[in-house]
């Protein structure tokens, strides 16, 4: 049986705080991955990592290993559905600041409606009286 095992201290960079550094949670597309392909170690930047995969299936299919190509393709599949995902994230993020200008600016053309309009609410004003055709005085021709 395990004491106290909940009050272990963490031994991160972090010391429990978050990541907040106002990126709104955007991915670092300059972050170097380590990859482990098959035959081969490659590292660089999900878009350097694309690019070399593609350049060795390439080569594989030329010296007519097709097995080893197909894996080189699915390596890079994998790194290019990364980017892909970086790709909705940014379209995704775009839309909720989109919508949040609209509301800012709802809300503002609103305050600046009520700031202009002084005069008594319209709920406190009585209505016009409607006049109809037949109560309307009839001009005489003299």
């Amino acid at each position: 049986m395990r004491h106290g095992s909940g009050n272990r201290r963490q031994r991160n960079r972090n010391n429990g705080r978050r990541n907040n550094n106002g990126n709104g949670g955007a991915p670092n597309r300059s972050q170097v991955f380590d990859s482990n392909g098959p035959e081969v170690r490659i590292r660089g930047t999900a878009h350097q990592i694309v690019e070399k995969y593609a350049a060795l299936a390439k080569d594989a299919t030329s010296s007519g290993d097709m097995t080893l190509a197909e894996n080189y393709l699915q390596h890079a599949e994998h790194y290019q559905r990364i980017i892909v995902g970086w790709d909705e994230m940014d379209r995704e993020r775009a839309e909720r600041q989109a919508q949040q200008k609209a509301k800012e600016e709802a809300k503002q053309a609103k305050a600046e409606q009520e700031e202009d309009d002084l005069a008594l609410p319209s709920s406190v004003i009585p209505e016009a009286p409607v006049v109809s055709e037949e109560s309307k005085p009839v001009p005489e021709d003299a």
